[in-house]
């Protein structure tokens, strides 16, 4: 398996990402992790993986502003971590795209988007963003993804709103990380310039949205919802709900193994990229 560190260094910053190459030609997967989440956290290296033993490469990414710097899985940076927002998560997916014909990646003649989480929304705003620049890619995979921004509780909104920045606990590493002004105003724009229903109904592209029955964090509803936008608009639309799966399909960080709805969600993954994606070639 051949594995090595890119970094890409833009105006907004620095992305580091781990490329896992199955090869020159074969479709790659790029990982779009979610709010919190980095290339190390918990299922992703095994996404990874399982990936290239189905011969198909994969670059895994950390924001610029997600404060998580390198290897490490603790918040280091969060003057960077307040700052980030939609904006700037869809600037540097933007920036993963524009660099993949340069001499750091090989040749691969598909380019699927997976995002996990909030990560989804970046995903869909970039890949319209991608069209518009004519680096466009061959398919979608929404896995666990929110319908809108507006899903934060209205009293944590409200005190957001007043201070202008709201600490909320990670109960991994017990911080306190700060959700910045820019982020809110994204939130309380969620059906104006931030809609994701107007955004995904646009893309024809195909889209595959997986989503676990039991998401305690972002409720099968937000599957159900975006499949509901996309199944009269998109040129392959599909939907598939893992039985039994939580937001991260039943595995967590420090990861300890893989559980047979994380299984499910990445053969799921693998069936549509094999027969929706590649068939079109």
């Amino acid at each position: 398996m051949s594995t090595k560190k890119i970094s890409l260094e833009y105006a907004n910053g620095t992305i580091d990402g781990i490329y896992i190459t199955a090869g020159p030609d074969s479709p790659l997967v790029i990982i779009i992790n979610g709010h919190n989440g980095f290339y190390n956290y918990g299922m992703f290296p095994y996404i990874q993986q399982s990936l290239y033993k189905e011969k198909i490469s994969s670059y895994s990414f950390n924001f610029s502003h997600g404060g998580v710097i390198g290897d490490a899985d603790y918040f280091e940076d969060l003057e960077k971590y307040e700052a980030n927002c939609m904006r700037l998560e869809t600037e540097d997916l933007l920036c993963v795209l524009q660099n993949l014909h340069s001499d750091m990646f090989n040749k691969h003649l598909k380019v699927i988007l997976l995002a996990h989480s909030l990560g989804g929304v970046p995903t869909i705003f970039g890949a319209k963003k991608a069209v518009e620049e004519k680096i466009k890619p061959d398919g979608i995979i929404l896995v666990s993804t929110v319908k809108t921004l507006y899903f934060w509780p209205v009293e944590m909104i409200k005190e957001w709103a007043t201070n202008g920045v709201y600490y909320k606990k990670n109960n991994r590493t017990k911080q306190e990380l700060p959700q910045g002004f820019e982020f809110l105003q994204e939130v309380m724009n969620s059906e104006t310039k931030w809609n994701i229903e107007r955004e995904i109904k646009s893309l024809q592209i195909p889209i595959l949205i997986i989503h676990g029955e039991n998401d305690e964090a972002i409720p099968v509803e937000h599957g159900n919802a975006l499949f509901a936008w996309i199944k009269e608009t998109n040129p392959e639309p599909e939907l598939k709900i893992i039985p039994g799966a939580t937001h991260t399909y039943n595995t967590k960080h420090p990861f300890d193994g893989p559980s047979k709805e994380l299984q499910e969600m990445i053969s799921a993954t693998v069936n549509w990229i094999n027969q929706t994606v590649l068939s079109s070639f």
